[in-house]
Parts: structure tokens; sequence; C-alpha cells
């Protein structure tokens, strides 16, 4: 929760921004930070690769209050935040740990525990601390104090070698082993090991002989060397494919503006001929329909004279009958000589619409046709600035460290780079004759050896030796943190040894290993709504 308005400092927040250009002056750490609170104590220290490098004074949580232990990281920083819960409370040097509203930032420091549920800093030291964490910052909340300890175990993840020279001159050429579930009857041994693949030795003149070969995009990398290469020729196809996609789209354009353009005297032409030749196709339906009507006349009065001789007839209408029939047979005749008029005028005009419709189809086909390759050439720059974000955004998310939790209790693991999930699996879990709490992992930097870390244990939480799995809460909340190192580094080591990571996740954890990857084991389960988007991993201890 959100401090009071008890906690509202007495700078302006003029003051507090100029503070705020002040405090990005302070050079941030070159190794990963830990901020780890105490409630007991009621203090915070700030941990790198060599140490301890800054500690506090603080003000947790009061009774009903009570700020919440765990795992946490850095979510959001805000220089100058007021409450939305607490009638606009000042809070400078807001850096929110968790999205249900608990932050550092300063306030009041009474000597005891006194707000809402935030960490209250001095006005000094949370401008200090502004200064050298960032998003994501690994922050461990426990109730005893504790501080990291150096640890190594098999079951931590080691990077991929910097390079094929390295990888050949350290341990990395033996077999890499992992501690498995399964412990052997002898004693003297105590972990049962299980070979993984071997990275292969590579000589000085196969490396000249391969260096020019065609490479698999899709290939996993066996060095950093080589991982980073993949990487930028990702890069580099997603650049020049984008550049492809821009000058066709240029072009496509260049002709699709240059077809419409060239459409348009054919279309116009096109109108022309086809309103020249409307009337001389309603001259010949009208001459033809004339000249039916003649021929249905003609028969129609033939068809009736042939019934009466010519004995039946006198003279005079003898001679009116072949007046008529002489008449009808001329109209027949000029009506047909006037549709045979109308069809050379129209068979005429209709050569010269041809003519005129073939030069505006084929125009018409050009634009088209222009427009259709533009339509394609947009949608190919669409989908090439698609994979240049997304191999921009996987080129940024490579400097971001790579974090691992594991659920004992829900036997999963989940893969989260930043704040974007990578991946969620089940995984093989031993059975677990007692509770063995939750512990952080850190890859604080390279070691002596730059093929494997220099790896730091936070525990935050460490049940008393024995104490049963599924003890009730109350009992729990009495003994799950009687700390001490030899205790943290027996629960950490349980906890370890409890699970097996499938070889091909533990590759793609590998291939991701920068130092500030962490691993974090616990034998709780992972709190869903403390963990949604913008979220690294949140695991609450109490």
């Amino acid at each position: 929760m959100f401090v009071g308005p008890s906690a509202v400092d007495a700078k302006s927040k003029a003051g507090i921004l100029k503070s705020a250009r002040d405090a990005a002056i302070i050079t941030p750490p070159t190794s990963p930070l830990l901020v780890v609170v105490s409630i007991r104590r009621q203090k915070v220290r700030v941990y790198d690769a060599n140490g301890e490098i800054a500690s506090s004074r603080i003000s947790s949580g009061r009774p009903g209050f009570e700020t919440p232990t765990g795992v946490f990281s850095i979510l959001e920083k805000n220089v100058y935040h007021t409450s939305n819960i607490y009638s606009g409370a000042s809070m400078p040097y807001q850096e929110r740990i968790t999205w249900s509203g608990i932050a550092f930032h300063a306030g009041d420091i009474p000597g005891f525990p006194a707000s809402h549920g935030c960490i209250r800093l001095p006005f000094a030291f949370a401008k200090k601390l502004y200064g050298l964490t960032k998003l994501g910052t690994r922050v461990v909340v426990t109730s005893e104090e504790v501080e990291p300890i150096a640890f190594d175990s098999p079951k931590l993840f080691q990077p991929l070698p910097a390079d094929e020279a390295s990888a050949m001159k350290s341990d990395r050429s033996k077999p890499a082993q992992l501690a498995v579930n399964d412990q052997p009857d002898d004693s003297s041994t105590s972990d049962a090991l299980q070979e993984l693949p071997l990275f292969i030795g590579v000589s000085p003149a196969l490396i000249r002989a391969v260096a020019d070969m065609p490479r698999d995009p899709q290939r996993r990398p066996t060095t950093r060397a080589e991982a980073d290469q993949i990487m930028q020729e990702k890069l580099d196809r997603a650049r020049a494919s984008l550049k492809t996609a821009e000058a066709a789209l240029a072009t496509a354009q260049e002709r699709a503006t240059a077809t419409a353009k060239e459409f348009e005297g054919p279309s116009q032409r096109y109108e022309m001929a086809r309103r020249a030749v409307e009337p001389l196709r309603e001259n010949l339906k009208a001459a033809e329909a004339r000249q039916q009507d003649a021929m249905k006349a003609f028969a129609a009065y033939m068809s009736g004279a042939t019934t009466t001789t010519t004995l039946q007839l006198a003279s005079a209408d003898a001679n009116v009958s072949l007046d008529r029939e002489s008449a009808l047979e001329e109209a027949l005749l000029d009506l047909t000589i006037e549709a045979d008029r109308a069809r050379a005028q129209a068979a005429q005009g209709e050569m010269s619409f041809a003519e005129v419709q073939a030069g505006y189809s084929a125009a018409q086909t050009a634009r088209d046709t222009a427009a259709d390759v533009l339509r394609d050439a947009q949608s190919d720059l669409t989908s090439a600035q698609a994979a240049l974000s997304d191999a921009n955004k996987e080129m940024r998310l490579r400097s971001k460290p790579v974090s691992v939790l594991v659920s004992l209790r829900a036997k999963r693991l989940y893969i989260r780079q930043g704040i974007d999930p990578l991946l969620e699996a089940p995984i093989t879990v031993a059975p677990l004759p007692h509770r063995v709490g939750t512990h952080v992992f850190t890859a604080m930097r390279y070691s002596t050896d730059p093929n494997t870390f220099d790896w730091r244990l936070v525990s935050a939480q460490t049940p008393v030796a024995g104490q049963p799995f599924e003890d009730g809460k109350k009992k729990r909340s009495r003994t799950a943190l009687a700390l001490g190192r030899a205790l943290n580094v027996q629960m950490a080591t349980e906890a370890l040894s409890a699970f097996t990571i499938p070889d091909d996740i533990l590759a793609t954890i590998t291939e991701l290993a920068r130092p500030g990857s962490s691993l974090i084991v616990s034998d709780g389960e992972l709190p869903l709504h403390e963990n949604g988007n913008g979220t690294e991993f949140v695991v609450m201890t109490r």
C-alpha cells in the first residue's frame, strides 16, 4: 500500500525535480544489483558483485498494513509520484515493486514500521537509490536480515563459452555434468551425475575452412561470439530485406502512377468510341427491325393471296392485288438495302471501336497489374518492417537478463527475459520430505573463467530443517525465517537437487544467459494476481 499524507516530503515539486536531475548524475553500477530489505531490522542494503555499496534505514508497513516479503523487481520508476489511494500524497523517487501498490519512495522515517505497506526511505537515500537502480533490478524483502552468499553448484546454468578458443581451453571441453534427483547408494559420492552433450573441439584450420560457408539461420550457437554473430546476421538480413522492400515499393509506386496516367488517354478514347458506336448500333437495330416487319408483312400477304384463285377474282381486284404485292415487295427491297447499309456502317464502327477497346484493355490490364504489384509491395514492406522490429526487439532483449522461476509445488518452470514471457513448461520434481523455502540465485558477473558465472545466493525464505512440507501457515510464520548462512546453503542445495530441467530448455537458457540472469527456486506457487503483463517475477513468502 502507498503511504499516507504524513509521509509527504517538505520539498516542493520543483525541488524534487531538480534533485532528480542531480540523481541522474550518479554513475550506475557496472554489475547487477541486489536490493535486500530486512523488515525486522528496518534496513535496506544494496549489493553489487563486489559486496555492499549502500545501506539505509527504512520504515515498512505498520501492523495491519504489513509490507509483503518475497522476491520482487523494480517495475516502474517515477521521480514525482502522487498516491491515487491516499488523497494524492507525495511519493518522491517512487520505485514500484508490485502493481498492487508496494513501492520504495522518500518519506518520513520514524524508526519503526509506519507506512501503509510501502518501503519509505530517507530523502537523500531515495534519491541515491533511484540513480543506482534500473527497471528489472532484483529486490528481496525478508523478515530477518540476510546477505548475498557466494554459491556454486553444477545445477546452476552457465553461459555459452565466450568463443571457440576459450571453450577448448576451459573445462567446458569436458563433459558438462548436472546433479540429478536419484542418489547413489555409495555415500562417498553425494550426487549422481548425468552427462550432457559435449562441445566439440574445433581446430583453427577447421574454423578458417568453414568461415565462409553458408550459415543456417536456425542453428543454435555454441559460443557467445557465435550467438552475437547470428543475431547480427539476422538483424542485417532484416535491414537488407527492408531496404529491398522499400526500393520495390518505390518502383511499384512509380509504375502504378505511370500506368494510371497512361490509362487516362485510352480511357477517354474508349468513352468517345463507345458514344460514337452506340448510335450505329441503335440504327442497325431499328433498320433490321423494319426489315423484319416488311418481311413478315410480305409473307403474310403472300400466304393470304395463294388461297384465292385467279378465277374467283374480278379483273379490278386482280389489278389491286398485283399492285399490293408489288408495293410490299418493293418496300421489302428498300428496307433490306437500308439494313445492309446500317450493317456496313455498324461493322465499320465496331472495327474502329474494337481497336480503341484493345488499347483500352491493354492499358487497363497494365494499370491493374501495377496496382496489384503495389499492394504486394506494400504488404512486403509491412512484413519487412515487422521482421526488423522483431529483430530489434530480440537484440534489445539480448541485453536484458533472463529470469528462470522453478515452482517445486506446481512442478513448473517459467522463463522471462525482462518482462517478456518466453516459455512455461512442466518439469520433473523429486518428492520433498520437508519445505525448502524460496531462494534467489543471481549471476553477478562472469567469473575469472569467462565461461562460468560468479553466482550469489539470497534466501528469501528458509524453513527450519525438517519442517514438514505441508505445515500450516501459522506454524510456518513462526519458524520459516530462522536464517543462517549454513541453513540457507543447505536448503538452497536441497531445492536445486529436487528438480531437473529438460535438455532443450536448458540449451535455451544457456544461450540467453548473461550477467544479471537469475534462477528463483521456490516450494510455493507463482501468484497469478501479481504476475501479469509488465512484471518479471513476484514470489510472495508472506
